[in-house]
């Protein structure tokens, strides 16, 4: 790991932390700053504020979850390592949620970052630079759907198993998407 891929580590470990002390919009980067040993302008140098730290957690574990979906990794499998994580990590989750509101706010950014990441895999399974209409409505309505039932589930104090959790959101899969996310159907070239 390079130095300044531990520095951005350790700034997340601490802002993790103190996630569990108090909500994210009484943080101070001072404070994050501080508990990870370096200075508010190094805090800077790597994210904007603390609200980009908490998008940056989402989007490297999501990516490294995404990415196990080349062809020998089922889907379902993805659901479920990505909802342990969600789970082993609620009260972050629940955190950022409730105190990052507004259009930008957690929920709505973790819908369209699921979106990009998903439509990037499905772009690479369907060996194009750009996906039918058809192909990104099914991804934007399913990660709308599947990420607003996640927030519940964490909410709500997660009553359905992980297991289960994973088995509807594969079931609700939309048609479209499943030449490219389950593992036995085959994907198919689109025409220009």
């Amino acid at each position: 790991m390079t130095a300044s891929n531990k520095t951005k580590e350790n700034i997340a470990k601490a802002f993790v932390a103190l996630t569990e002390q108090k909500p994210i919009n009484k943080i101070t980067v001072r404070e994050i700053a501080a508990k990870s040993d370096v200075t508010t302008v190094t805090f800077y140098n790597y994210f904007l504020d603390k609200y980009d730290l908490a998008i940056w957690l989402h989007v490297k574990e999501t990516k490294k979850i995404m990415a196990k979906i080349n062809g020998r990794y089922e889907w379902k499998n993805t659901l479920l390592e990505g909802l342990r994580y969600f789970a082993k990590n609620r009260n972050f989750m629940l955190n950022a949620l409730n105190h990052t509101g507004g259009h930008n706010g957690f929920l709505r950014r973790v819908e369209r970052i699921n979106e990009e990441l998903l439509t990037a895999e499905i772009k690479k399974k369907f060996e194009k630079k750009t996906l039918p209409l058809d192909i990104q409505y099914a991804i934007k309505v399913y990660c709308a759907g599947t990420v607003r039932v996640l927030f519940d589930w964490l909410v709500y104090g997660m009553p359905v198993p992980v297991e289960d959790l994973a088995k509807y959101f594969e079931e609700s899969l939309p048609q479209p998407l499943h030449r490219f996310l389950l593992r036995d159907a085959k994907p198919r070239h689109a025409e220009d």
